[in-house]
């Protein structure tokens, strides 16, 4: 289990992986491996956008962002520190 991603992040990813047991995922795991095919990327996209309130934007939806659970994390948790801090 990888207890250093956020529990809404693995729950809302986990939902999309159906070759992940559980939330037994490490950062370093590759999404396709795990399930993650072209479809899934759209819908685990918008169930992101909506858990976090935030919008991908274009240059962040690569076949790198979604590569592993760690790079799909980096853009995401990228984009919700960023709304904390402008918040605040």
């Amino acid at each position: 289990m990888t207890t250093d991603l956020p529990a809404a992040f693995r729950k809302t990813l986990l939902a999309h992986l159906p070759y992940a047991e559980d939330d037994g995922f490490a950062a370093t795991d590759d999404l396709a491996a795990l399930g993650l095919n072209s479809m899934g990327v759209v819908q685990l996209l918008t169930d992101l956008e909506e858990r976090f309130g935030l919008e991908l934007p274009d240059e962040l939806i690569t076949e790198e962002t979604f590569e592993t659970v760690g790079s799909l994390w980096a853009a995401v948790g990228g984009l919700v520190a960023a709304e904390r801090f402008a918040d605040a």
